[in-house]
């Protein structure tokens, strides 16, 4: 189940760059892709202490940047993690002292900051189990699972995201065809918003963009991969987005990230393959090609997050297997 379907593919970063740490460069887009920007790239590390990794979670929390699950060099190939680590500079990374985390190794599972407090969320564990435990902490150390059962059940491949002081999981619902909703105010009580939002899908992103919430592409249950976009300001009521002009194509295990006042769509696994193209856009309507702006390799499974006023890409899978590299990309 897990390579069928999740093959999280995603991409970043720029033509001729090497794997030289700390290596900057400015980049103009070619004429034709929109307004020309100007973006500084720099390789924050090659390599960390993680060694290579992929398909992980991470959040910010209490001014560090927090990685768990995935894969990575103690992993063990092919295995997933319950690890966690933390950053206070999104370059050097040391393993966190947890007590009572017993979440198992994991993937296609979400890490969440809301309330003061950290929330690990759902999955897909090494022998391809559904997971739908919770587990929270306050400090990343100490770790408390509140749920024999929790509301939304088993889920992969799901989103959860902060909006209007609520957290949302949205998760596609194999058993409805549907996709499910639900939100809590305080992490332990859960309102199912609604078991019908739009068609079921898996490994799509979701952000919130000028104040509203959106969810982007993703793959059905029948394994075809979308494009569409989906926006509620409720949880309860979603409405596709109608889009001008041309969008990226179909993926899902892209990445989707607020940053300057723009959503970045970053690769992914098209139809055709996997994407190493960056879209952006103000409006969520009007979408730019980065038009030459490509890494040396196809990436997939990577995370991405808007940190330190720039957009940060940590790891993933790429053409010569798994990556430690964490590359940033500052528009000037």
């Amino acid at each position: 189940m897990r390579t069928t379907i999740f093959n999280l593919f995603v991409l970043v970063a720029l033509m001729n760059l090497t794997s030289c740490s700390n290596e900057e460069m400015d980049k103009d887009l070619s004429p034709g892709s929109g307004p020309e920007l100007t973006l500084t790239i720099t390789v924050e590390t090659p390599e960390d202490q993680m060694g290579e990794f992929a398909d992980n979670a991470m959040a910010i929390f209490d001014g560090k940047v927090w990685s768990f699950g995935g894969e990575n060099d103690y992993s063990g190939p092919g295995q997933y993690t319950s690890q966690l680590w933390n950053s206070t500079n999104g370059v050097h990374w040391a393993t966190v002292p947890t007590t009572g985390l017993g979440a198992e190794g994991r993937h296609a599972h979400t890490l969440t900051a809301f309330n003061g407090s950290l929330y690990i969320i759902g999955g897909e564990d090494n022998v391809g189990n559904w997971l739908g435990d919770i587990w929270k902490s306050d400090d990343g150390m100490t770790w408390t699972n509140p749920f024999g059962l929790v509301p939304f059940g088993e889920i992969i491949g799901h989103q959860t995201i902060v909006y209007n002081s609520k957290m949302y999981v949205i998760a596609g619902d194999i058993s409805t065809g549907n996709t499910k909703v639900y939100s809590t105010v305080d992490g332990n009580s859960w309102v199912e918003e609604t078991n019908n939002a739009f068609p079921a899908r898996v490994s799509h992103k979701a952000v919130v963009f000028n104040g509203a919430m959106y969810v982007i592409g993703g793959e059905t249950i029948a394994s075809t991969k979308l494009n569409e976009i989906w926006t509620s300001i409720n949880g309860v009521n979603w409405t596709q987005v109608s889009t001008t002009g041309t969008i990226f194509s179909p993926r899902n295990g892209h990445t989707a990230t607020v940053y300057n006042g723009k959503t970045w769509i970053t690769g992914g696994r098209t139809s055709s393959g996997f994407g190493n193209d960056i879209w952006y856009s103000s409006n969520m309507i009007d979408w730019t090609n980065y038009e030459g702006f490509l890494i040396e390799d196809d990436l997939r499974q990577h995370t991405a997050l808007h940190y330190n006023d720039a957009l940060w890409l940590f790891g993933g899978y790429n053409d010569s297997g798994v990556t430690g590299q964490i590359v940033s990309v500052k528009e000037d």
